[in-house]
């Protein structure tokens, strides 16, 4: 029996953006926060690593949402 690749699962626009997107991560503190500790870590804005991450993440998403949207 032949098994599926895990990537196989995803949307065809999640795997064309996980493929040029940087491989970017938190800082160290925060790389095990859960989600409301990081929003506030993000909206303290003094780590620029942070903010890098989560301005990818946005670019991520939109680019997702443009490719979903604009299927032929």
């Amino acid at each position: 029996m032949l098994r599926k690749k895990p990537n196989d699962e995803l949307p065809e626009e999640v795997l064309a953006v996980l493929k040029i997107s940087p491989d970017l991560r938190p800082c160290p503190k925060f790389r095990r926060a859960n989600i409301y500790q990081f929003a506030e870590h993000l909206n303290e804005g003094k780590c620029e690593q942070c903010l890098t991450l989560s301005r990818q993440w946005d670019k991520e998403l939109k680019m997702m949402k443009h490719l979903r949207d604009n299927r032929n």
